[in-house]
This record gives structure tokens, sequence and C-alpha cells, in this order.
């Protein structure tokens, strides 16, 4: 199964993060995650108190950032994690793994 987180505010990182926990220990099957932040949510990338879970899910997950939105957010490329991949566009990220079969969920 292949899923695709999408968070668009920094209000929702915990609902996200807890989404994600829950999905893992549920699934019965081999899996393939990604989480697409966009928006103010792409904030939660510098986030200190995040941080460590995702770092945590990370071995799960694999986390996408908009450059798009970065750029709006004043936030450079050094300052993500290196388990940070990043986009130039999360809306056209969203779209291509969707077009290779991501069944889309936001929390």
């Amino acid at each position: 199964m292949k899923v695709l987180f999408h968070i668009d505010e920094s209000v929702m990182w915990d609902l996200t993060i807890r989404n994600l926990n829950n999905f893992i220990k549920d699934i019965d099957e081999d899996f393939s995650i990604a989480l697409v932040a966009n928006g103010d949510a792409v904030n939660g990338y510098i986030d200190e108190k995040l941080l460590d879970q995702m770092r945590t899910l990370s071995k799960h997950v694999t986390f996408i950032s908009c450059l798009n939105s970065m750029k709006k957010e004043h936030i450079e490329s050094e300052a993500l994690p290196e388990f940070v991949k990043i986009v130039p566009s999360g809306v056209v990220e969203i779209a291509k793994l969707e077009e290779k079969g991501f069944h889309y969920i936001k929390p």
C-alpha cells in the first residue's frame, strides 16, 4: 500500500504524527509513506519539539518539503534536517505521487 499524507497547516502536525504512528502500527502489509508539507506547515521541519518524532518516523516515512512554501516562510534549505527531501512545488509533488498510485490522506 502506498499512502500520501498532506499537511499545509502547522497546527495539524501533532494530529498528523499521531496518524502516521497509528498507520504504521496498524498496517498489516508492505507499505510506502510519503508526507508532503506545504503552506505554513513547512515550519514543522524546523520545530525542535517535533524533530525527534519525525527523525524516528523517517525510518518509515519520506518527508517532503515544498520549496515555494519555504521561500514564503523564509526558511533556508540548510535549516531542514537531513531526512527531509525538498521539491520545487508541493502541489506538483502531490499530483505526481497520486499518479504513481499513492492514496491521499489529509489529517
